[in-house]
């Protein structure tokens, strides 16, 4: 077959075709033999270097992966990761198939079979529901007590079906679902944060605790802020700013405090990197379980003690909401502050709240006073810091003066004493001449009686 095709033809597949250029490569390698001479500028004429055909791309394949490689890479949080492998290990142990056999076994259990009745597939679709209950009642008789710990291990299979498109859902009497209330987290309160941020002794460390007791983001969402992100700190404090939150892909609308926004400036002073990230790592960012340690390092040198209880970077949330309720601050301007879910029906109403109000109410419970914070005006410190040297030095002056004068009041006091004393020496000097003359008067008479 015959084919050909004019240049403005040409124009018009590259301005349609996506990927343009390869799409448009692939016409021109199939209809070669008949297309004219095409202008060397054009872009998809960029890679022709013979008469007869093009370059090919270079396909670079990534290594493969197995399937619960690919499953676990699919999450941020290595923790998360940390469980769901080991809870698929132990599952694939318990079971006696590998990762793979048992997606291979999941999907057959849910492709429909010739002439089965719609009983026998819904059974057959049942299956590993009822054998993820028998490896959970398994792990209890283990030894695993928490009903919490169970769930953890059994979630990893129902994330992996769900990744894999062959969702799993469990009924609603489930032993697996009946997990309990966490009592573990440490009560933590505004005077543990200002010890730790008093004790903490590098800047990283007092920059996180200090967002930590503004923001109540989540550990992930706070790790991931780029510094491109920051809002502008020249500003007046408290700052508002507004950010998407990862978990919930919520607006979280609130401020960052006077003493976080001088930190912030100085540890980006500090620290200039060529990495996006405002807390980094080794070319990535720091690692929430890095986070949590330094907290409870911090607790213990702050000599707060923890008990059995976990410190960890959730308890900065819990703080902030529990504070917002006792200071009967709004649920939904609470929610937005901390990006937490609100009612959509009452989204269209927050969109001019003021949360700077809110902030304000809570920084009187939560704010943390700083030496820093103290001097953010020099000049007003310097100025004040002279003004009361002036104000002592004028009256040890007043006190010199008075001094002075009595000193002056006394020596003249001195002075009149001494004169009258020089004239009463003299006038006991006279005395004691005419004493003496007396005495000598006398002597004479006597002696004239005797004669």
């Amino acid at each position: 077959m015959e084919l050909f095709l004019h240049y403005a033809d040409l124009r018009l597949i590259y301005s349609l075709c996506l990927p343009k250029r390869l799409q448009c490569l692939t016409v021109l390698n199939f209809c070669s033999s008949d297309v004219t001479v095409l202008r060397s500028g054009d872009p998809f004429n960029i890679g022709i270097t013979s008469e007869s055909g093009i370059h090919k791309p270079k396909y670079v394949e990534n290594p493969k992966q197995s399937s619960m490689e690919a499953f676990l890479n699919s999450f941020t949080k290595k923790n998360t990761r940390r469980l769901y492998k080991r809870g698929l290990e132990k599952f694939a142990d318990w079971y006696g198939k590998t990762v793979d056999e048992i997606l291979a076994e999941r999907k057959d259990d849910l492709t429909l079979k010739p002439n089965e009745s719609l009983v026998d597939a819904k059974q057959r679709a049942n299956h590993y529901e009822k054998l993820l209950e028998e490896y959970y009642i398994w792990l209890e008789k283990e030894g695993y007590d928490r009903a919490n710990t169970r769930y953890g291990y059994c979630k990893g299979l129902i994330q992996l079906f769900r990744f894999y498109s062959m969702n799993l859902t469990l009924r609603n009497q489930s032993p697996i679902n009946q997990t309990e209330s966490k009592i573990d987290a440490f009560p933590l309160k505004p005077e543990h944060v200002k010890k730790m941020f008093h004790v903490a002794k590098d800047l990283r460390s007092k920059l996180l605790v200090s967002i930590g007791n503004d923001l109540g983001w989540r550990i992930n969402d706070v790790l991931s802020i780029k510094r491109e992100e920051l809002p502008n700190l020249d500003q007046e404090p408290p700052i508002e700013w507004i950010r998407i939150t990862q978990k919930e892909n919520e607006i979280s609308k609130t401020c960052l405090s006077k003493t976080t926004v001088l930190l912030l400036k100085e540890y980006i002073f500090t620290f200039p990197t060529q990495n996006p990230y405002l807390f980094f790592n080794n070319g990535g960012i720091i690692d929430d379980f890095i986070v949590n340690r330094r907290l409870k390092d911090l607790a213990e040198d702050a000599k707060i003690e923890l008990g059995n209880l976990s410190l960890s970077w959730q308890c900065f949330r819990k703080m902030i909401i529990s504070t917002a309720k006792n200071l009967s601050i709004d649920p939904d301007i609470v929610k937005l502050m901390v990006g937490k879910a609100v009612e959509k029906s009452m989204m269209p109403y927050l969109n001019g709240i003021d949360v700077r109000t809110a902030f304000t109410k809570l920084q009187t419970v939560l704010g943390i006073t700083t030496l820093t914070e103290l001097s953010i005006d020099p000049t007003k410190t310097l100025k004040g810091q002279i003004e009361r040297l002036e104000t002592a030095l004028i009256e040890g002056q007043r006190k010199i003066t008075a001094l002075e004068t009595t000193n002056q009041v006394l020596r003249q006091r001195l002075d009149e004493m001494e004169n009258t004393q020089k004239t009463m020496h003299k006038t006991i000097t006279n005395l004691d001449q005419d004493i003496a003359e007396i005495k000598a008067k006398l002597n004479i008479k006597e002696k004239v009686k005797i004669d």
